[in-house]
């Protein structure tokens, strides 16, 4: 049975703060953080906003999405939701996903949340892919989403300036038609590099050794989309665009240069929504269907890494 992407949706705060807006405190320009990491804004959540809401807005609208798109999935005909989040809003339980199917009404669907950080959409789309074959389910949402403003230390001027909240989501259907979207996929893992970037259990805030990530990230993105280009057997030729994961532009840059493939194909949208972590790669994926870019057959690339230390990537056809 063949799984295919059949729509995809976003969803982010009201309130976007600029560069220029962050808190004086921080010493820092607007000149500064674009010219080390491409950023430009982010989006921060108010009050009334959590990764939850976030999440269930972005799961509606990959619905609406997918209705546009000639599919008759609704809400209650999803099987699955896996909501991919380090910010859930109960620590603990009950599960972002529990919320989201409780604001969607998806009934029927089995839910749980997966933690893989940045790279947990990717995690939790194979998760999604598979189950629907194992369970022969039709119908899986996959959420990413955060709320990052609510554990990064805003006095901490590293690392505050790179994250920001929002959400994005697919809807994947299980076909006998073998339009599979998807190619290979990798996940991985090293928990040797845990303490590069963590959640301090005690402050709850984010700590993070930048030249160690940075380091880790160029390194392991080059590995990812030569791993991937040989199991499919693809050249540059190939693929269309190269989708990573959105942390800093450098480090985008940095490997494209490595690989010697055109910088073109590789999206930065760090300017508009800064790092969202497990948001990031959905989110881009909206934003450029939306902006004409990424267009219906093209092949693309997905890419990601993050705390744990984390990897995951895969290849489809969008």
């Amino acid at each position: 049975m063949a799984v295919k992407i059949v729509g995809a949706g976003k969803a982010l705060p009201r309130k976007k703060v600029l560069n220029s807006e962050l808190p004086k405190e921080l010493e820092t320009s607007d000149e500064w953080i674009r010219s080390h990491t491409g950023i430009g804004n982010r989006y921060v959540c108010s009050e009334d906003e959590n990764s939850a809401t976030l999440g269930t807005n972005a799961a509606a609208q990959a619905l609406l999405n997918a209705q546009s798109n000639g599919c008759s999935v609704k809400a209650e005909d999803i099987d699955l939701i896996v909501c991919s989040t380090a910010t859930a809003v109960h620590w603990s339980f009950p599960s972002n996903a529990c919320l989201i199917q409780r604001g969607l009404g998806a009934s029927k669907a089995a839910v749980f949340d997966l933690t893989a950080a940045c790279s947990g959409f990717i995690y939790a789309m194979q998760v999604g892919r598979s189950m629907l074959n194992q369970m022969n389910w039709k119908h899986a949402l996959i959420v990413g989403s955060e709320m990052l403003s609510k554990i990064v230390d805003w006095s901490d001027r590293s690392s505050c300036i790179l994250f920001g909240d929002g959400a994005g989501a697919v809807v994947l259907e299980r076909t006998d038609d073998g339009a599979d979207t998807f190619g290979s996929f990798i996940l991985g893992a090293d928990g040797k590099g845990a303490d590069v970037l963590y959640l301090d259990s005690e402050k709850l805030k984010i700590r993070m050794d930048g030249h160690a990530v940075y380091s880790f990230a160029v390194g392991k993105m080059v590995e990812i989309i030569q791993t991937l280009m040989e199991k499919d057997k693809l050249t540059i030729d190939d693929v269309d665009l190269i989708v990573c994961h959105q942390a800093n532009e450098r480090i985008i840059r940095a490997a494209a240069k490595r690989l010697n493939y055109p910088i073109e194909k590789f999206p930065i949208l760090l300017e508009e929504y800064a790092n969202t972590s497990s948001a990031s790669i959905p989110i881009s994926l909206v934003d450029l269907a939306e902006r004409g870019i990424l267009k219906h057959g093209m092949k693309i690339l997905l890419a990601g890494f993050g705390a744990g230390l984390t990897w995951g990537g895969c290849s489809l056809t969008w």
